[in-house]
């Protein structure tokens, strides 16, 4: 009998009930009218106790069948976007082993005996199959197998192993070669007798390299956050730039030491490697990664460093620091820059400029495989040019791009002792941009955006600091 879903489907079904019990009723069946006594309360009434009661027991029916009733399928399936664990398929028996490599030994099983890891290379055209990864476990004699896809079969990669679960046992941890991407490593753990590869939750954190920043990119750069992983005390590591930096044209726009932040990864018992916030290091090229000060924040894009020596008509200067020439300026009209260089011949160049003044120091970061030059003028502090050599001549650089090669009011173009050519620009709230300058093909070079800086004295800018 089905039960009644509603408080009305009761009622109905009662009063029902009562109006064909009362077409049942005959005279004989009246008894004389009972003499007065009190009467009880309505709530006392059998009747309404019963119906309350069946009511009450129905809806205690519903509410139970809700508890305990068998999960549904809705209930039980995985989200679409939750990672996935796959079972390894029992494919590559055959392949022929690579012993050229070096075969990980490592406790896979957590008795405290080192398996050995063999690789089977499936044969392809252009060596990019699978590894069948196979051992044979100390515990119990039984063969365990995966299947692993590491971008080629020509070689393979082992890092040292860890143990990012905790429960004794080691994971295997093979490099995926990604020349693109960077390359990034996967972990492979002993569940149920395989070798089971696990699931990044978060996968574009074990990237490594220079990782595009999204709509990001222009005609000369793009924005990119730096990346790295590692393995260190048994565990898995990434980090990632707080900021992102401009790279362009084969060079990284980045301060000398910057903050990242860090992750430790750990394995669930879903196979999943979770990342878990580590705080922050400070990375740079002299130091390495070393702990966080409180409040840290990136290096300043420049330092305060300002090429200031120069020569004019009837002056000279050796370049020692990129490509080895030497250059003089010849007084007249108009001033003459020669240029020597140890290899080659000499190069004559008209300035089109009064009072000329050439930088001693080579703007590299433009071209260091010839002789270049930054041009300015004692008689007009507005001019600014960057000379590059093209063969047995030299020619002016075309600025191209967001930013133009000027020094006035709102500009400030500089170089620094170790060649790097600097533009700041002012922005409405004080704050200036800086932008480094590269060469670019036919001619051109590009200014790169390196950060946001402040001056005591816009007008010099050996007196930038933070904003």
């Amino acid at each position: 009998m089905s039960t009644p879903d509603t408080m009305s489907e009761m009622e109905d079904r009662l009063r029902a009930a009562l109006a064909a019990r009362a077409e049942q009723v005959r005279p004989e069946h009246l008894a004389p009218l009972s003499p007065v006594v009190q009467l009880r309360p309505r709530w006392q009434s059998p009747w309404v106790l019963l119906a309350t009661a069946a009511v009450v027991l129905l809806v205690l029916g519903v509410v139970l069948q809700g508890l305990s009733r068998n999960p549904r399928s809705d209930d039980v399936a995985p989200k679409p976007d939750a990672p996935k664990v796959e079972v390894p398929s029992d494919v590559g028996r055959n392949w022929e082993r690579n012993d050229s490599d070096r075969q990980p030994r490592l406790d896979l099983d957590g008795d405290g005996s080192y398996e050995t890891v063999v690789f089977r290379g499936e044969p392809t055209k252009d060596f990019d199959g699978r590894y069948r990864l196979e051992t044979t476990l100390s515990s119990t004699g039984e063969v365990a197998y995966g299947i692993a896809e590491l971008g080629t079969t020509i070689a393979t990669n082992v890092l040292d192993p860890i143990d990012a679960d905790g429960d004794g046992d080691q994971e295997l941890v093979l490099y995926h070669d990604d020349f693109v991407n960077g390359g990034y490593p996967l972990v492979f753990d002993l569940r149920d007798g395989l070798l089971v590869q696990a699931v990044a939750a978060d996968p574009e954190l074990l990237l490594r390299g220079e990782v595009p920043v999204p709509g990001t990119r222009t005609a000369h750069y793009e924005m990119v956050r730096i990346q790295d992983y590692w393995l260190e005390g048994g565990r898995l590591w990434s980090s990632r730039s707080v900021n992102s930096y401009a790279a362009g044209n084969m060079t990284l726009a980045r301060p000398r030491s910057i903050v990242l932040d860090t992750w430790s990864w750990q394995l669930t018992d879903a196979g999943v490697l979770v990342a878990v916030e580590e705080g922050c290091v400070r990375d740079s090229a002299e130091g390495g990664r070393t702990p966080c000060e409180e409040g840290a924040i990136d290096d300043l894009p420049t330092d305060g460093d300002v090429a200031r020596q120069t020569f004019g008509p009837g002056e000279g200067a050796r370049f020692e620091q990129g490509y080895r020439y030497t250059a003089r300026i010849e007084d007249g009209a108009p001033p003459v820059l020669v240029v020597e260089s140890d290899d080659g011949p000499a190069i004559r160049h008209e300035l089109e400029v009064d009072d000329p003044r050439v930088s001693t120091v080579q703007p590299i970061s433009v071209m260091s495989d010839g002789a270049s030059f930054l041009v300015t003028s004692a008689s007009d502090p507005s001019y600014v040019r960057v000379l590059a050599q093209d063969g047995d001549r030299l020619q002016v650089l075309e600025p191209v791009g967001e930013v133009e090669l000027a020094d006035d009011d709102s500009s400030r173009t500089w170089l620094t002792s170790r060649g790097g050519l600097v533009t700041a620009v002012a922005d409405d709230d004080g704050t200036w941009r800086t932008w480094g300058w590269q060469l670019l093909r036919g001619g051109r070079m590009t200014g790169i955006p390196t950060g946001t800086v402040c001056f005591d004295d816009p007008t010099d800018p050996s007196t930038v600091r933070r904003c």
